[in-house]
This record gives structure tokens, sequence and C-alpha cells, in this order.
């Protein structure tokens, strides 16, 4: 009898192994490096951060003094903002690029590289540290700075007092200011950017990331409730527990706090499947305390989500409608994490001075995976490597043939 047991255990424990070799994590590599996505338009307001990456299915704007610590991408337009009226300066910190045109306001600064699938123009005393490359017309303003080479597939012309370091390379005719640092220029017969190849390009990963979003929200939607379900609106301060908590729409009144109580316990994770809107009042915010502080808070919102003035709102959003943030309010990832805003099918607007993820952080660091049934769980440690789970799945099944010879025809459920 004891044989038995022994055997039907790791019989069990087999399955599970088995199972978690089936298992793929939440977000792939494209999501996880990304703090907003989303499927229209993305527009952030002056003097707002986005600390992360962000990707685009239609145009891409940040309003003056606005800044990307990541890389801008998006199939249509492309437009970062000047100098606000605080004087703070737009600034993308990794690479630009755009299917369409793209624009760099008055002293705005670009940390990478910018491709356009159309025009790209660098405004006046504006600065790319690396190269630029357009299937159309290239501007750098006056007093502008280009850290590498510029190839354009139309006409090139550098402004006055411009400079550029590297190598200015067009189809179309080359104008330099007189003014200008002198460089090295070329013609060249072929486009450097083959526009329509960009976008079928940016498309295919704009729809895989939709895809991926929508399979995420599916198998989020599809973990068993561990707690009651949440009132429609919330009230009064309130404090939760590690669990799966759903609700029909969920808001918060004004000013209220919502704390997620990791009660000192390792692996806490807190899943929010709310099945149409979700919104937070001004000034509302969300805390962690008691050790919860690891990239383990999910909302999955099957409606738009609102962030009223001032919210301060913490996990990672999926939203398969629009995401709306109010002005000088904040969107945070627990511990290193950036956390992030996906909207499935439409767009993400952030208001004045709002912000997204926090200094240093590090895309998703989420511990969910896809079980093989389409179903979402939370692994906080790594899956072993394939050689890894060979030698233990071979060694349960040796230990078990070992302890008990004869076979048990009956099965268990992990």
């Amino acid at each position: 009898m004891i044989n038995v047991k022994i055997e039907l255990t790791l019989l069990a424990l087999l399955a599970c192994v088995s199972s978690q070799v089936l298992a793929i994590p939440i977000f792939g590599q494209n999501l996880q490096e990304l703090s907003v996505f989303s499927k229209e338009y993305t527009t952030t307001g002056a003097d707002s951060s986005v600390y992360g990456s962000v990707m685009t299915g239609g145009v891409g704007t940040t309003g003056a003094g606005g800044g990307i610590s990541g890389d801008f991408t998006a199939i249509g337009a492309l437009t970062i903002g000047g100098i606000s009226s605080t004087g703070e300066i737009a600034t993308v910190g990794g690479d630009m690029t755009s299917g369409g045109a793209l624009t760099t306001g008055d002293s705005s600064t670009v940390g990478g590289n910018i491709t356009a699938g159309g025009a790209a123009t660098v405004g006046a005393s504006g600065a790319v540290s690396g190269n630029m490359a357009s299937a159309g017309v290239v501007t750098t303003g006056a007093a502008s700075q280009v850290g590498g080479n510029v190839e354009a597939g139309g006409a090139a012309t550098v402004g006055v007092g411009a400079s550029v370091v590297g190598t200015v390379s067009s189809v179309g005719i080359y104008t330099e200011d007189a003014n200008s640092t002198p460089q090295t220029s070329a013609v060249i017969t072929s486009n450097p950017v083959d526009a329509a190849a960009l976008v079928a390009s940016l498309i295919n990963t704009v729809e895989g990331n939709k895809v991926q979003i929508l399979a995420a929200q599916l198998a989020f939607s599809q973990m068993e409730a561990t707690e009651d379900d949440l009132d429609a609106t919330m009230i009064a301060d309130t404090v939760l527990f590690s669990g799966v908590y759903q609700a029909p729409s969920l808001s918060t009144t004004a000013g209220i706090t919502l704390t997620l109580d990791g009660q000192n316990k390792k692996d806490q994770y807190w899943v929010f499947n709310i099945g149409d809107i979700l919104m937070m009042g001004a000034g509302s915010k969300i805390v962690m305390v008691n050790g919860a502080n690891i990239d383990s808070v999910i909302w999955n919102a099957g409606g738009y989500t609102m962030l009223d003035l001032g919210a301060s709102f913490l996990g990672t959003l999926l939203a398969t409608k629009y995401v709306e943030v109010g002005a000088n309010a904040k969107a945070l990832g627990p511990g290193g994490s950036c956390g992030g805003l996906f909207s499935a099918l439409s767009y993400v607007n952030t208001g004045d001075a709002a912000q997204i993820g926090g200094d240093g952080c590090r895309g998703i660091a989420s511990g969910f995976h896809i079980d093989d049934r389409g179903v979402a769980y939370f692994q906080p440690t790594e899956i072993p490597e394939p050689a890894t789970r060979i030698f233990f799945v071979t060694s349960i099944a040796l230990l078990g043939f070992l302890l008990h010879r004869k076979k048990v025809n009956r099965t268990t459920a992990c």
C-alpha cells in the first residue's frame, strides 16, 4: 500500500512537471520590452514621462517636454515636442522608428537612431546621437546636431550652424548651409529605407503584440477566483491579500487607498479580472506593503480604463479598449518593473505631467505563465532548462519503477 501511494505521488509530480514543460510566459519578448502599447495611437502630454519603450499601431506623439526613456515606434507618423512651458526638453532615450513621417521638435534630443518611411525632420537645436535614415526628404534644423550618418531617399538639407558628424548621402539634391560644419557628402542611387518593407515589418510586430495581449487576457480571465467578488464601487480604504479577484466593472471613489498586503509571505500575487470598465478616482492610490514588492499585479479589463487626475496606479494593465491617464497621474510597476499600459484594440492617452513606470525600471518581469489548457498561473521561479527537466523527469520515472514495479492503472491530478 505504501509503494502504491509513493508511485501515485510520483506520477502526479511527473504530470505536473510535464504540464510546466508545455507552459509559455504570459508575455512574449516584444511585450516584455514595452511599457506602453496601443493598437490605434499613443499620445502623451506635456512634461509627461514614460520609463521604457512605446509602440503603437497608428501615430505616436509626445507633448512638449515629454520624455520616453526607451524606444518610440509607430506604424504611422511619429512626432516628439520641443521645450515645454516649464523648460523641460522632449527626449527619446533610444531609437525612433516610424512607418511614416518623423519629426522632432526644437531642442529635443534622441539618444539613438532615427528611421522613417517618410520624411524626417530634426528641429532647430535638436540632437540625434545616432544615424538618420529616411525614405523621403531629410532636414536638419538650424544649430542641430547629428552624431552619425544621414541617408535620404529624397533631398537632404543641413541647416544654418548645424552639424553632421558622419556622411550625408542622398538620392536627391543635397543642400548644405555655408555656416554649417563641413561633412562628407555622397550621391546614392537606391533608397536607404524600403518604406513598404518597414511598414510591413511594423504591422507584423504590432499584430503579434495585439494577439499576445488578447491571449493573455483570455488566460487570466480563465483563472479561478480565489476571493469574493469585488463591489462595483470601492468607496473606502481597502486591504486585499494575495489572490484572484473579479468584478463586472470596478471604480474607486476619489482619494481612497487600496493596499495590497503581502503578509511577509513569499510569492504573493494579485490578479484582477474586470469584465468591462476599470476606473480610478482622482487622487486615489494603490500601495504595496509587507513584502509585496515583486512584479505580480495584473489588471485585466475587458473594456476601457480611466485613471483620473493625480491617481496612482500600480501593476500591469491589460485593456481591450482604450486607456486614459489623467494629468499628474502615475502608473507604476512593483519592484524594479515598469508595469505597463496595454490597449489591445484601441489607444493610450496620457495627460500633462503623467508618469508611466519609474526611473531605472526594466520592462515587464512577470512571473505568470500560460499552461497547456490556456489558463494563466503564477510561477515566480524560472522553469528549469530542458536538460534539467529531462533529467528530473527521468529520475522520477526511474525512482517510481524501482519503488514499485507492478503497473498501477490509476491517474492522479496535479
